[in-house]
């Protein structure tokens, strides 16, 4: 059979075509991430947003769970495949057998802050750290759930300070959206929990940051997590069958670092989490902008393993885990 020109070449390039759009769909992975409300996975927004995830073969889907023993759950169920969560919530899991290997940070940071109720008194707060503590005796206290990285670190500020869970009641409240109403309707009167809720405290005046580990406020257990403190972990199984995809996802959250870390690109960043997470109103604007500035600096892919090897170990000191455990069994740093 013979073909004139014009067909072969329509022949040839359809087939072209086709072979080209097959190839892309097969290198093409999608990712499901843990996401919270709020500024939550700012490191994967960003990335989704400027197209680094597709510049490097792979689609960011970021699914919101607001509490890290929750994002364990769900990660071992096989219903996502990366787990954002504070260092403790990975490490229990881990120590009871769990089979997870942390690929890198979504933030280096501590994300969780104590902050009190605008109704709250604290005398103590001009003395900081640990005297502030005092003045919540007796007191209710939020966190996001029972159980959470958020609990397990208002136990350390608790203990660090002299004072143990029972000089409290510590409450779930969820995340930033239904911790403020909490808060603001003084049904609780302090919470420990993460961004943006600081920028609701500084925007709304219904409440206020008292401790801060971000800055170096709280015990060395809390401060020294700075380095290792929220991981992106997946399961062992899946980093040994998909150690090309997560160094393909590891070049994309460097990129994303790279572009956060830029100071002229702040206006930038503001509008990705704006376009995840819209706050109605001049106050709630001022609320993510406030603490997307508090934030930002920890938005980092690189973990300190020594950070996270503090974690395991104050976490074994204090009996929150029945043996001592080595860190370097879970990571699979990339």
């Amino acid at each position: 059979m013979k073909f004139s020109a014009p067909a072969f070449l329509r022949t040839t390039l359809g087939a072209i075509a086709l072979t080209l759009g097959a190839n892309a769909m097969a290198q093409t992975q999608t990712l499901r991430i843990q996401d919270y409300p709020g500024l939550g996975n700012m490191i994967v927004r960003v990335a989704a947003a400027n197209g680094y995830c597709e510049k490097n073969g792979l689609k960011c889907e970021l699914k919101t769970i607001p509490a890290g023993p929750l994002g364990i759950q769900t990660l071992m169920a096989g219903d996502i495949d990366v787990a954002f969560g504070p260092s403790e919530v990975v490490i229990q899991a881990a120590n009871k057998g769990a089979d997870l290997k942390i690929i890198g940070n979504a933030a280096r940071d501590n994300i969780f802050f104590l902050m009190a109720g605008a109704h709250t008194e604290t005398p103590n707060a001009a003395k900081g750290y640990p005297a502030v503590m005092a003045d919540l005796k007796g007191k209710k206290i939020g966190v996001t759930a029972r159980g959470s990285g958020a609990e397990f670190q208002l136990l350390d500020l608790l203990k660090g300070a002299g004072l143990s869970g029972s000089d409290v009641t510590i409450v779930p409240v969820g995340a930033p959206n239904t911790a403020l109403p909490a808060i603001a309707n003084k049904q609780i009167d302090a919470v420990m929990l993460f961004a943006p809720m600081d920028g609701f405290c500084a925007a709304m005046k219904v409440c206020r940051v008292i401790v801060d580990p971000r800055k170096g406020e709280g015990p060395k257990e809390i401060t020294q997590l700075n380095g290792a403190s929220g991981p992106m972990t997946v399961r062992g199984d899946f980093a040994q069958k998909n150690s090309a995809t997560l160094d393909a996802f590891a070049k994309a959250m460097r990129e994303s670092e790279a572009f956060i870390q830029n100071p002229a690109n702040f206006a930038a960043v503001l509008k990705v989490i704006n376009d995840t997470f819209k706050i109605e109103g001049p106050a709630g604007a001022a609320a993510v902008e406030a603490s997307l500035r508090n934030s930002i600096g920890g938005s980092k892919f690189s973990l300190d393993p020594k950070a996270l090897q503090h974690a395991a170990d104050y976490l074994f000191n204090t009996k929150q885990i029945d043996k001592s455990f080595d860190t370097s069994k879970i990571l699979g740093l990339r």
